[in-house]
């Protein structure tokens, strides 16, 4: 028995989600404010705790069907025909928001019990294997609530200030068992939550954000952790009654001792009533050893470093809080196995939120381990556990979201389009066959952490120097994308089409810039020569975008023919603006951008006077090349060649002191795709 959907509606920036879950693991990635600990939060609020519901909660599109309702409510109260004003009030029953949380169960009708499911069941259908619950917050009377509005004392009081203040008079929790593919609903009488229970156990697992780092302050994390794993233990296995025998000999003799260090007060306090009215009632002493209670609070934890044990306190919050966090997850496992002959729950779903709090990137992937290790224990033991993991970390997702078997199927990707959520299912990302490209991507998103999930925008370089000069470039000419987070990926011109699929499928808005790689007939790489059929070596630029292979066509390409669907744009070199020079490579594009500033000399102040100072000679590239063959040296015989010496001009751009020399110019093919990245996105649209 597992969840295999959930659906949201009307919650916050979730207005309308469907997220499938797998069997084991879910990772639910994506940028902030998307939606990821709301997800969490309804599913707490309305099935396990009946938290409060505030006016606030209802998404922001709920907004205009409570001013619909309203409207039609105050139609209805000047209708004179009764059957038109029943219609109407109907429609303003159906017209009022309501925030829905519809999840579905899967069921093995040959191995699972289906005694406390089957109040949610609603079809006999023997093909059929799923229930859905519903739970809902919705209006206790309708009618009643708009009449409350319209009897206001405030007459000034607009109906979103009298929600906020009034909604919980006139909303309430409900759950139904729901027919999906009709529709209908049956209401479930009763504790619906006690119901909901013994079909699914949710728990959740938060990291202790408030821990801190002074050591007076610290949670004892250790004794909370380990007192409530003991607590979910089996009290009949050998260790935990052979620990309950030895407390119980050490509280018989204890009570011995107790008697008789306090034996002359208790006698004192006996003959105080002696001769007055005043009967002082008999003391005995007891000494109780509770279990839990010594693990708690009377067992210290200690770290061991080197040969000294260091306080609780002494150690990190990463440390704490992974070790805090494996014992609950070890405890909520503890706890269903042995509750199993109560029949608590058929089966557990753990909700993790955000569990890199605190953790440096390899205590990430160590919790994610520990606890896939704890998963794998559990189901070999036939205790089925569904996991459901938030989280911005790129480890967590490298080491769990990405397997050889599964794929990518394991993440759920919240994005924000056009100011509302949308799920992105990597089970439907489709790279055919092409188990090379499987194998890059996962190699790939391991070595440099997935971080492409959770960047606002991405841009793709093909090599070092573009990469190491792209921060000072974007300074330059974009200034405005310094406040979001763009991650950039450096790939290679070979591979970068590789992420055609991903890139996709994730919508999100990505700038690849790359070498037009101009080749003569004979494969190898040459200046470029408009009119000797040249092609290109770039596979990005033949097999993603702009798709072309001719260096006349790719040149010629207009600005439609590099985007792709609004949000991908490819740049490669062009001419620079009055120039008709084609460069082939990034070091070519700068030598051409910025040669009247390498040709120049400036008089730089000394302690003796001013010194005359080529500016070539700051390039270690330029400083062997002859005075007269510097001027007229096309580009490309003044590129550097191999990638130490490419590296190596990247280094001496960086250092390149401009309020000595001058500015450097940023070539135009990167600037018009910087402008383009930093323009308006429709994954960057303002808050509702």
């Amino acid at each position: 028995m597992v969840i295999k959907n959930i659906q949201i509606k009307n919650y916050r920036l979730l207005h309308g989600i469907s997220v499938n879950l797998e069997d084991d693991i879910t990772l639910i990635v994506g940028k902030n404010n998307t939606g990821k600990t709301s997800f969490f939060e309804v599913i707490q609020t309305l099935l396990t705790t009946d938290g409060k519901i505030s006016f606030e909660d209802f998404s922001h599109e709920c907004f205009g069907s409570f001013r619909e309702a309203l409207s039609i409510y105050i139609e209805s109260l000047s209708e004179t025909d009764e059957l038109a004003k029943e219609e109407l009030e109907k429609k303003v029953i159906l017209t009022v928001p309501k925030i829905e949380l519809q999840v579905t169960i899967e069921y093995d009708k040959n191995k699972d019990s289906l005694i406390e499911l089957s109040e949610f069941i609603t079809d006999l259908d023997p093909e059929r294997n799923d229930a859905t619950i519903l739970a809902t917050f919705e209006p206790k009377n309708t009618l009643a609530l708009f009449a409350a509005f319209q009897k206001r004392e405030d007459k000034e009081e607009t109906l979103f200030k009298f929600l906020q203040a009034n909604i919980a008079q006139h909303y309430r929790s409900l759950c139904y068992a729901l027919d999906p593919t009709n529709g209908l609903r049956r209401e479930i009488e009763g504790n619906f939550r006690d119901k909901v229970k013994k079909i699914v156990s949710f728990e959740d697992i938060k990291a202790l954000r408030i821990l801190d780092d002074k050591k007076g302050d610290r949670n004892n994390t250790l004794a909370l952790g380990f007192a409530k794993y003991y607590q979910e233990r089996d009290k009949t296995k050998e260790d935990v009654l052979a620990l309950e025998k030895v407390l119980k000999e050490i509280g018989a003799d204890l009570k011995l001792k107790y008697k008789k260090i306090l034996e002359k007060i208790l006698l004192d306090l006996k003959n105080f009533g002696a001769h007055t009215p005043i009967v002082i009632p008999d003391i005995t002493i007891d000494s109780i050893f509770d279990s839990e209670a010594v693990i708690k609070d009377n067992i210290k934890y200690f770290y061991r470093h080197d040969e000294l044990d260091l306080p609780e306190s002494y150690n990190g919050l990463g440390y704490s809080n992974l070790i805090y966090m494996v014992l609950e997850f070890a405890s909520f496992i503890e706890k269903f196995k042995n509750s199993k002959e109560e029949k608590v729950s058929e089966f557990l779903t753990v909700l993790v939120e955000e569990p890199e709090a605190h953790m440096h990137p390899q205590m990430q992937q160590v919790f994610i381990s520990q606890i896939m290790g704890l998963l794998n224990e559990a189901k070999a033991e036939k205790v089925h556990i569904q996991l459901v993991i938030t989280t911005h970390s790129s480890h967590i997702i490298s080491e769990a979201g990405i397997d050889l078997q599964k794929g990518f199927n394991r993440i759920r990707y919240f994005n924000r389009t056009d100011g509302s959520i949308c799920i992105q299912d990597f089970n439907k990302l489709d790279i055919g066959d092409d188990k090379r490209t499987f194998r890059f991507l996962k190699q790939y998103l391991n070595l440099h952490k997935s971080d492409l999930f959770f960047a606002d925008k991405v841009i793709m370089v093909e090599g070092v120097t573009e990469r190491l000069l792209l921060p000072q470039m974007i300074t330059k000419v974009a200034p405005s994308l310094r406040t979001e987070y763009v991650t950039i990926l450096e790939v290679g011109g070979a591979y970068t089409h590789k992420f055609k699929e991903i890139l996709e499928f994730i919508k999100i808005k990505t700038l690849i810039i790359t070498d037009l790689d101009s080749v003569g007939a004979d494969e190898i790489a040459c200046a470029v020569d408009l009119a000797a059929g040249q092609t290109t070596s770039n596979e990005t630029l033949t097999q993603w975008l702009p798709g072309k292979s001719s260096i006349i066509d790719l040149v010629s390409c207009d600005e439609e023919g590099k985007l792709f669907d609004g949000y991908i744009r490819v740049a490669y070199q062009i001419p620079e603006p009055g120039k008709t020079y084609y460069p082939r490579s990034f070091e070519e594009a700068f030598i051409t951008c910025n040669r009247d500033l390498l040709n120049k000399t400036v008089s730089v102040p000394t302690e003796t006077g001013t010194n005359d100072v080529k500016i070539k000679n700051e390039f270690t590239q330029f400083r062997t090349k002859a005075e007269a063959t510097f001027p007229t040296d096309t580009p490309y015989d003044l590129r550097p060649k191999g990638s130490k010496a490419k590296t190596n001009f990247a280094f001496d751009v960086m250092t390149f002191d401009e309020e000595k020399f001058g500015k450097w110019n940023v070539p135009f093919y990167i600037k018009e795709g910087l402008e383009w990245l930093c323009g308006m996105c429709i994954l960057n649209q303002p808050e509702p």
